[in-house]
């Protein structure tokens, strides 16, 4: 029997392309500057430079955690604990994007409407995170 759509959890696919829209909109963030101005870009060129490189860095670390965690199939406790560890550095590492994000926007002068999308997009992967995160609860009861 099917599930009605309101009850069912966000397949993997979703949840990966959640992931690559958001890595996607990161690269084209750091290739355009920000969508900031020339002016402002060259007068804080290495706090752009210093941004870019951290927030791909951070891309890098959020798929890596993402990877650990989904291939950890838990047989007993401790697995399970890892997994969740790595959910858990997961939802972390996308808090520490949005961080960068608001330095950005605050530093270089840019709207916030520039980054909604980016924004919606990373709070989609927090919440996505956490869901799955809740949903592996019912994991542990089973390993005990």
């Amino acid at each position: 029997m099917s599930v009605v759509k309101s009850k069912r959890g966000e397949s993997k696919v979703e949840f990966e392309m959640i992931f690559f829209r958001l890595a996607d909109n990161i690269d084209n963030l750091v290739e355009h500057d920000f969508y900031a101005g020339k002016v402002i870009v060259e007068k804080n060129r290495k706090f752009v430079d210093a941004r870019a490189t951290a927030l791909e860095n951070l891309t890098d670390e959020l798929c890596f955690f993402i990877k650990i965690a989904n291939s950890i199939y838990p047989q007993c406790a401790m697995e399970w604990e890892e997994r969740r560890v790595a959910m858990g550095k997961a939802i972390g590492v996308c808090y520490a994007i949005l961080t960068h994000y608001q330095r950005v926007m605050t530093r270089l002068r840019v709207s916030d409407e520039k980054y909604a999308e980016d924004v919606r997009n990373i709070m989609r992967m927090i919440n996505s995170l956490k869901a799955w995160r809740r949903s592996d609860n019912k994991l542990k009861d089973a390993l005990k």
